[in-house]
């Protein structure tokens, strides 16, 4: 991704696992944590960058965050996308997903698959898998399983 002089290797994981717990309720930030999270074994000076530019970019917004509100309307959504062969490194696609239940934002997560897909459609179908576990699990915690 980057090029550069190498960079504190312990400094750079600590920045990032902080990002990690902030990505929590920060979903809006979870993509670009997730691509500097790549890097902590070897980082350097240009991933470093990335980091603070986060880091100021959430100094800046400090009032946004998860809203959560009550609704009569009681159902479980998930939402599911894939890109196809998205990483320009070795050509995995990243799915995710996103559950609501109540209205209210409660899961969400982003990966990159463990295969390479060969078509859109292996992409899409396997991130909607994983999105349908979540409802499963969904399912069994409600029904007392």
């Amino acid at each position: 991704m980057f090029e550069g002089d190498p960079v504190d290797k312990g400094r750079y994981q600590q920045l990032v696992g902080k990002l990690i717990y902030l990505s929590r309720t920060r979903p809006y930030i979870a993509f670009v944590v997730s691509l500097v999270s790549q890097y902590v074994h070897d980082p350097c000076q240009g991933h470093l960058n990335v980091v603070y530019r986060i880091l100021r970019y959430l100094k800046q917004a400090p009032g946004k965050g998860l809203f959560f509100k009550k609704i009569d309307e009681r159902k479980v959504e998930v939402f599911t996308d894939a890109d196809w062969a998205g990483s320009i490194d070795d050509r995995k696609s990243t799915s995710g997903y996103c559950t609501l239940l109540w209205g209210n934002l409660v899961t969400w997560r982003s990966k990159k698959q463990t295969v390479v897909a060969r078509s859109s459609a292996k992409a899409e179908f396997r991130a909607m898998a994983h999105g349908m576990m979540k409802v499963v699990e969904y399912r069994r915690v409600g029904s007392g399983e």
